[in-house]
């Protein structure tokens, strides 16, 4: 039980990882196209416009979920650990929504539009999944009474 705990913890924090790594490649891509088009970075002032100051918090969210997955694991209330599927779900929704709504507005005109994002929701499932299975994992003995 404990090796496959420590997996599941591992492949959360690499899903983790792997989207901000994403993250950090759509950003770089939207700013190539941005000059490559030579339109002032238009682009750039639509999404993520005024809001880059939120990314900040965002890129800080995703790098310090790692961190969170392996520092709950030897706390005893389970409860940490549905705190961070829900934290996988919040963030899995936020873009999932985000994606969908410049798809509706045709920012996203074919399909090499969508790959990163469409990569990034599926790395976001597998993230929820495996929190889920985490989770889900019977307390030790002793712990029962606590959790």
């Amino acid at each position: 039980m404990q090796l496959k705990e420590e997996s599941l913890r591992g492949q959360i924090a690499l899903g983790w990882i792997m989207n901000l790594v994403v993250l950090a490649v759509m950003l770089l891509f939207m700013t190539i196209e941005s000059i490559l088009r030579d339109d002032n970075f238009m682009s750039l002032r639509i999404d993520p416009g005024q809001s880059i100051k939120w990314m900040a918090y965002l890129i800080a969210y995703y790098a310090l979920m790692p961190i969170y997955i392996h520092g709950v694991q030897s706390l005893k209330p389970r409860a940490f650990r549905w705190v961070a599927v829900g934290l996988a779900v919040v963030g899995f929704l936020f873009f999932l929504l985000h994606h969908l709504a410049h798809w509706h507005a045709g920012q996203r005109p074919d399909f090499s539009s969508h790959v990163l994002d469409l990569v990034f929701h599926l790395i976001g499932l597998w993230v929820i999944f495996n929190s889920v299975q985490w989770a889900r994992i019977p307390a030790v003995a002793g712990e029962r009474r606590e959790s």
